[in-house]
């Protein structure tokens, strides 16, 4: 029997070594934050609109399915059932790397899937940093895609046995920022963008960031459990929280669209981050998590009550659309305020 190739089984891992270490609780930091509720909101919730402007396109949420998997047959089945997901909820969804698909064509159908089961929604195609300008086209072209994600895993690559160990992206970002005639996305992987990190991206023409921080999958953990020499998974003692990495993006350009996601579990963290400045929420561990251990139908269920709970959460604080979640108050815990303090951040009311 031939041997699997070791990308693909790489990525089969990830699947399993996801889900093994799995946990409810969230580590993104939303429990330091408190909104306050509105006891005169003047509204009825029928007036409710959760629609928002997802890099030019008006969708039907503010959360969108974040880069999850690709490229073997058991990734194929989580791809197909996210694309129905987010063609049913009217939301985008993005692919996991699709790194594999260079080199391997014949893993093509585990990311044309989402397109095929969402002809008419927002899709993303995903590669790495180091993938040059052709590859990133190739990657929109397959699946349509309406956006490219550009992901940075440098703490992920460190802790891999067979990681990379040259980071010189700056240059080809820039490249293929300037190059490519849909929006691009750069996004961490779940360990935080800082304030230096925003400016740079932003310098060299970034003017979409997903800050994607530490609190849900961690792939120092993950990474760590094949590495059978060394153990890394206090990598990720490095990264910054979700919440720490929308506290450093509040320096961020006007011009600049933050998205947040990593640790997102409930739909009070979803309207906690767009409090704090994300325009829209990723979702993929909690995603991934709830295909794997439930059935579709009860997933589908799951994601259809966090958006009802999303409305009741934009009720309770006066909210009628997502702009106006801007207005509800908002509290940070003393650490925050510390952390904020010595990163010399001013935290806006």
């Amino acid at each position: 029997m031939p041997k699997q190739d070791e990308q693909i089984q790489r990525k089969l891992e990830h699947l399993f070594l996801a889900e093994k270490y799995y946990n409810d609780e969230s580590f993104a930091g939303f429990d330091q934050v408190r909104l306050l509720h509105d006891a005169l909101p003047e509204l009825n919730t029928s007036e409710i609109d959760l629609g928002v402007d997802f890099l030019g396109t008006k969708v039907g949420a503010p959360i969108y399915f974040n880069a999850i998997t690709g490229g073997s047959k058991q990734s194929e089945r989580f791809n197909s059932e996210l694309s129905k997901l987010a063609n049913k909820f009217d939301i985008p969804v993005s692919s996991g790397s699709m790194g594999v698909y260079f080199r391997i064509p014949e893993t093509a159908k585990s990311f044309k899937v989402l397109r095929e089961n969402n002809p008419g929604g927002f899709v993303i195609a995903n590669v790495s940093a180091k993938a040059d300008l052709k590859k990133a086209q190739r990657a929109i072209q397959l699946i349509s895609a309406n956006a490219l994600q550009i992901h940075l895993n440098v703490l992920q690559e460190l802790a891999m046995p067979e990681g990379d160990r040259d980071f010189h992206w700056q240059d080809n970002i820039q490249e293929i920022v300037n190059n490519i005639d849909v929006p691009v996305i750069v996004k961490e992987v779940g360990f935080g963008l800082s304030t230096k990190n925003i400016h740079q991206l932003e310098e060299i023409g970034v003017k979409n960031l997903d800050i994607s921080g530490f609190g849900g999958t961690d792939f120092a953990e993950i990474e760590s459990a094949r590495n059978h020499e060394l153990d890394l998974t206090y990598l990720d003692q490095l990264s910054l929280s979700t919440v720490e990495s929308l506290i450093e993006a509040q320096s961020s350009s006007q011009e600049t669209n933050i998205f947040a996601s990593g640790g997102i579990k409930t739909a009070l963290d979803v309207v906690k981050a767009l409090r704090m400045g994300a325009q829209s929420v990723g979702i993929s561990g909690l995603a991934l998590h709830h295909l794997q251990k439930y059935s579709f139908t009860e997933t589908e269920e799951f994601f259809e009550t966090l958006i009802v709970e999303i409305k009741i959460i934009l009720a309770a604080i006066g909210a009628k659309n997502i702009a106006e979640i801007k207005k509800a108050p908002i509290i940070y815990d003393p650490d925050l305020i510390n952390y904020a303090k010595q990163r010399k951040i001013n935290l806006t009311s």
